[in-house]
This record gives C-alpha cells, structure tokens and sequence, in this order.
C-alpha cells in the first residue's frame, strides 16, 4: 500500500508479501509499482537509505534491516529525481589486472583503496574510478552508476581477488551466483593468540545497530530480531608463538563477517581498528597499519566455464610472516603458491628446521613454530 502525503514526501507501507525482505528491496519494489517510468535501481535506494534520506517508521535504519507488517518507509521525492553523481575518470590509479576475457575481468585489489565512492567522496579514488577509466564502455553495467560492474566488495584495508562483469548478462549472472552462495571464497587471515581447534566453523548471527559501523555476533540461543544468519570455516594453516594464520571459507556474505567471527572468539584479525580492543593495540603487542586479510582464492562456474583465480599475498602482508617466522628461508617451494592459486596440483616439498606440518598433529602447549604446506604457498622468495 501507497500513499502521497505531501508533494514532496511519499510514505510507503509494507504489504504482507514484503514482510521480512530488507528495507532496500521492499522500498525498490514499491517504487517501481508507484513510480514504472522513473528509471531506479536498488544501489539508487541503498546509497539513499546510508545517506539517511530514507527513514522506517520515523527512524534512521540501515538497508538490510528486515520490515514487517505496515511498516512504513518516507522517502523525499525531490531525492528520488536527484540524478546521481556522475564518475569522472581518475588517470593516476594503478590495479593489477590478474585475467580478462569477454565477460569479466579479474583484479588484485591493493589494500587501502575503496571499492566505490559514496555520495559524498565522489571525488575520492575508488576502483570504480578505475573501471570508467580504463574501461569507459562499463559506465551502464549494473544497477549504480556509481558502481559500474561491480558485483561484490571487499573492504577498504582488504586486498585480494574482486571479480567485474563486463556485460549486463555476466553482472546478473555473477550477482545470482553471490547470492546462492555458489561462488567459493577463500580468504588469508593473520589472527593475535591461538584458535581453540585447529578447524573448526563459526555459526553466529550478526547485527548492526543502527548508525553504526560496526557489526557484533551474537549467539544461536537468543538470537534478537534483525539479527542475520552468518557461518564462516577456518582452518589453522600455520601457528607461531603468539599468532595463527587461517585460511578462511565464509559461506555467507555479510558485512565485515570474518572480522566479526574471529573476534567473537577472541582472536581478532592484526591490524583491525573496529575489532581489536584497545589492550592489543597498545603496549608491546604488534599491531599492524592495515587489517592483514587477503582474498586470496574465488571459484565459480560462469556461462558453463569453470572459473579459478589467486591473488599472491601482498608484500606488506608476506614482509610481517616472514618477520615473526624463525624458518622462513628454510624449506620455500617458490613455485607451489601458482599451483595453489590456480587449483592444480603442485609440487611439494619437506619443510626443514622447526617447522612442522600442521596436519602431522600438534602439540598445544608447544612455543614451536608450525607450518604447512599452504604456509609454503603463500610465502614466495
């Protein structure tokens, strides 16, 4: 149901068939209905209700919050026509292109860049910069002009693997594949202390309350309303003295969901300012200038092709691993991580010194340095 209240705001209530949809969606579907030959798009509402023009019940929320039953969305209608910034080309932003091919386009995102610029940073250097830069025809790919092709994130201080459709056909068909869980992620993480198994997974809703940054976990027995179903694997690639380094699977893609699930345990991700409390950022305890997380692997079927892409571990990231391993010139198989990257088989070889392979056992009291055959992938000399 619809109704006008004035010229310039319009209040939008939730019928039954849009109960328990997010706010973004709900409020997209209905405009569609009441306004069919105004041109929108979902990221057009979404940046909209982050931008606070876009309140629930008299009330700033954010764009996953699930809606009930007449619940009622004001939006301005002068903000609906606004036409959106426009990207304009930035020629100094340099970005590893890791493949290309008709569809898509595959990029290691360096740390410390924004995937795309809200409203208020049109001018900041983003990828989506880049994308109109190098690739002007993309401007119309997707549903926000302000994210030309762009069909998932990664955080700001997150670097890694990000996939970008070229074509209209391949952004719909990578979204569907997102949002089926269809496309395998695999993450890097360097966490402070010692995971309690060395495999494990990690099942806890997350929340965000609202006109906050940051997300908490929470646990499965009282899981309060808005909360979002979250499951991350992890599994222990190498243990040092006062760290672990995890290879990372989530199977959901909620905001910040590895940094969250990690720290809900107490094992925060180095370096991350939201999550780590003050007593690991302070004092003797190493702390690094960015989060050390890296999107290390993606795989997906596309167009019926099997897709696979790595991206190697940036330099800052292997400078820290080999700083606190006391064998990092010992026992490297340069040419493992590629194999590894790509999913092939590799060669492999014995790790000499102290290290140990991970999954020979370990002794849980030991200070020893582990290691493990996907350390040695990681680590290229």
């Amino acid at each position: 149901m619809e109704k006008q209240i004035s010229s310039e705001k319009t209040v939008l209530e939730i019928p039954r068939r849009l109960v328990d949809k997010r706010l973004d969606v709900a409020v997209f579907d209905l405009l569609q209905k009441k306004l069919p030959t105004r041109s929108l798009s979902r990221g057009s509402i979404t940046r909209l209700i982050n931008e606070r023009k876009i309140s629930l019940n008299g009330r700033e929320t954010i764009p996953d919050h699930l809606v009930k039953l007449h619940d009622t969305a004001e939006v301005s209608t002068q903000d609906l026509f606004t036409p959106a910034p426009i990207l304009e080309p930035q020629e100094d932003i340099d970005i590893p292109i890791l493949y290309e091919d008709e569809v898509i386009i595959v990029i290691n995102k360096p740390e410390g860049i924004q995937i795309h610029p809200a409203r208020r940073g049109i001018n900041m250097k983003t990828i989506a910069h880049w994308i109109i830069t190098k690739y002007p025809k993309l401007r119309g790919i997707g549903e926000d002009p302000l994210r030309p092709g762009i069909v998932h994130r990664l955080d700001r201080e997150t670097s890694g693997v990000l996939v970008i459709a070229k074509t209209e056909a391949s952004f719909k068909s990578l979204k569907e594949l997102f949002q089926k869980r269809a496309i395998e992620k695999t993450y890097i993480a360097l966490v402070y202390g010692h995971m309690e198994a060395l495999e494990g997974q990690i099942n806890k809703p997350l929340i965000r309350h609202s006109g906050e940054l940051k997300r908490f976990a929470v646990e499965t027995q009282c899981v309060p309303e808005g909360a979002r179903e979250a499951l991350t694997l992890y599994r222990v690639i190498a243990r040092y003295a006062e760290f672990d380094l995890l290879s990372v699977t989530p199977k959901t893609g909620r905001t910040h969901q590895i940094r969250v699930h990690l720290a809900s345990l107490g094992n925060p991700i180095v370096g991350d300012k939201l999550y780590t409390s003050k007593s690991l950022r302070r004092g003797d305890k190493f702390f690094s200038q960015r989060q050390l997380l890296h999107a290390f692997r993606l795989k997906f079927d596309l167009f019926s092709k099997k897709y696979t892409f790595g991206a190697p571990l940036p330099p800052d990231f292997q400078s820290v691993l080999k700083d606190i391993d006391p064998v990092r010139h010992q026992g490297r198989d340069s040419t493992f991580f590629q194999s590894e990257a790509t999913g092939a088989k590799g060669p492999s070889s014995p790790i000499k010194g102290k290290a140990k392979v991970i999954s020979n056992g370990v002794d849980e009291t030991s200070k020893t340095v582990y290691d493990s055959e996907a350390l040695k992938s990681l680590l290229v000399e």
